[in-house]
């Protein structure tokens, strides 16, 4: 009984405390998801593993677990594919553009850091029609993160110094290519 009592607190001050943060200024964490696309043409197809190794157009290559059902079923070796990576991010603002720390932290769903996951980042531009952010990483490349409430966006705005934590979990698809 005092179990339940106590995870029925313990769950409304979860619910709750989004709203306490943002009224007390601090930008909320935003979910999204990044997504990378390319092309290549199939080196080898592992049906039992489910994997599939693909060489790009400059000769690199890379393995990738398809998670997609049915998918590998359809890649043949030779072929040209298109690979659709997704996985699911969290942004934490770290530092405003004017500077200023914001307290946040971001951790994996059992409580504990994952630095391998996590990327800092500074906020280059936002649409807030598409809820769509450009990040610059620490080494020069920008990448994109879809929110999934595109509104929430609105609280990141340009010079945000943020932390990306993305989940460990990636959804492969892999397909013909038309």
């Amino acid at each position: 009984m005092k179990a339940k009592v106590l995870g029925m607190i313990v769950g409304a001050f979860v619910a709750f405390a989004p709203s306490v943060s943002f009224a007390a200024g601090l930008p909320v964490p935003v979910e999204g998801s990044s997504t990378l696309q390319a092309e290549g043409v199939v080196k080898s197809v592992d049906r039992a593993k489910h994997s599939v190794t693909v060489r790009d157009a400059q000769g690199g290559e890379a393995s990738f677990e398809v998670t997609e059902k049915g998918s590998i079923d359809r890649i043949r070796q030779g072929e040209k594919v298109h690979v659709r990576m997704t996985r699911n991010a969290m942004i934490s603002v770290l530092r405003n553009a004017d500077g200023q720390a914001a307290p946040a932290a971001v951790t994996s769903q059992n409580g504990q850091a994952n630095p391998e996951q996590n990327v800092n980042a500074q906020v280059q531009a936002v649409d807030h029609a598409t809820g769509v952010v450009a990040l610059k990483g620490p080494n020069g490349p920008v990448f994109h993160i879809q929110g999934r409430v595109p509104a929430q966006m609105a609280n990141l705005t340009p010079g945000m110094q943020v932390m990306v934590a993305f989940a460990p979990q990636v959804s492969v698809a892999v397909a013909p290519a038309q």
